[in-house]
């Protein structure tokens, strides 16, 4: 992508991981993001990052989730970060860490 010339058109295929990954590789060798096309293919698993502890968790199919890094119970929201490639996941009992909710596999 460094050696890539003006004009270009990037197409990207996969699961939301790898695409963020590729897009943000791209966007780093300067590749505006309208440029790129992407098609999701495969898992709907997610890649999240707590906004606590800011570790990234890979493969994240439950609703809520735990934070791998820190332990925290996490709901992932909807909001993805190109920046980042990654869903946040946000605290999700934060005030009473005895309560937790059912965990249910959504993003399969």
């Amino acid at each position: 992508m460094a050696n890539a010339h003006m004009g270009l058109r990037l197409y990207l295929a996969g699961t939301e991981g790898l695409i963020g990954q590729a897009m943000q590789a791209a966007l780093e060798a300067g590749i505006d993001h309208t440029s790129v096309q992407t098609e999701h293919r495969g898992s709907l698993a997610r890649r999240m990052q707590c906004v606590h502890c800011k570790g990234i968790t890979e493969n994240v199919t439950t609703q809520p989730a735990t934070c791998s890094h820190c332990g925290l119970l996490l709901l992932v929201r909807d909001h993805y970060s190109r920046r980042l490639a990654a869903f946040q996941g946000v605290c999700i009992n934060a005030e009473d860490r005895s309560e937790i909710p059912p965990i249910e596999e959504v993003f399969r």
